[in-house]
């Protein structure tokens, strides 16, 4: 594959990660609205958050099974698929306990996309191009903590929680 079909994938793989990276840290910001307008207590809405982070554990594992069994893109796009279905289904949540589930939901989607992202680009990539490009996937990873608070806080106040989702 010639570079810039490279760089283009690797560009995508990027964008594709931004969104569960924002997704952990601009929730928390929202915890308290959501509490509020879901009329539950602190330690039910911090299910969310939890939930989230479980499956997401419990996913990362299954990414390199499911990447064997079937092609790391197909795998990839369900997994995208299913991020964003869920998202829509956490945003459009009435209740605690279905958020809680839209969490999982989306945990397990972003646990296959995180490690997906790099296989993919190590298997694509030539060895001299690798660093460069692996620069460039990684950096959702480090700005997602940076901005999604602030991201988070500005939804909130001027939005409301549903549009973190």
């Amino acid at each position: 594959m010639e570079m810039k079909k490279i760089r283009n994938v690797a560009l995508i793989l990027a964008f594709g990660l931004l969104a569960p990276m924002l997704d952990t840290t601009m929730t928390n910001i929202a915890i308290n609205d959501i509490g509020r307008d879901l009329h539950t207590t602190l330690s039910n809405v911090q299910w969310i958050i939890t939930a989230y982070v479980l499956s997401t554990s419990i996913a990362v594992p299954f990414s390199g099974w499911l990447t064997q069994r079937f092609n790391g893109k197909y795998v990839f796009l369900a997994a995208q698929i299913f991020f964003g279905l869920s998202s829509v289904g956490a945003a459009l949540s009435h209740d605690i306990n279905a958020l809680i589930l839209y969490r999982v939901v989306q945990g397990c989607a972003a646990g296959l996309i995180i490690p997906l992202v790099t296989t993919m680009l190590v298997n694509i990539a030539s060895r001299e191009h690798l660093q460069k490009l692996m620069m460039v996937v990684m950096l959702p990873i480090m700005v997602g903590p940076i901005f999604g608070p602030i991201i988070g806080g500005l939804v909130v106040e001027y939005g409301n929680w549903q549009w973190i989702f």
